[in-house]
């Protein structure tokens, strides 16, 4: 299931999570928080990358989608 969102500002649209969201957070970790653009995940995902490896993909619907929240994107 694709998440898209809307900007409020400018009703820009935009597909923030695919289908296979999961699969990336856990292959690529910190690189999947950064072209996110959720920095200071990506930071945290690398510092615990052995302590909290399969625990970030689980939540990682959550992390993003209230990361874009808060940055005024509007989920459809």
């Amino acid at each position: 299931m694709t998440i898209r969102a809307t900007w409020t500002f400018d009703d820009q649209a935009k597909t923030i999570l695919g289908n296979w969201h999961r699969l990336w957070c856990l292959l690529f970790g910190s690189f999947h928080y950064l072209f996110n653009g959720v920095f200071l995940w990506a930071l945290l995902s690398l510092l615990t990358a052995s302590g909290l490896w399969a625990g970030f993909p689980l939540f990682n619907r959550a992390i993003v989608l209230r990361h874009y929240y808060r940055k005024g994107w509007v989920q459809e």
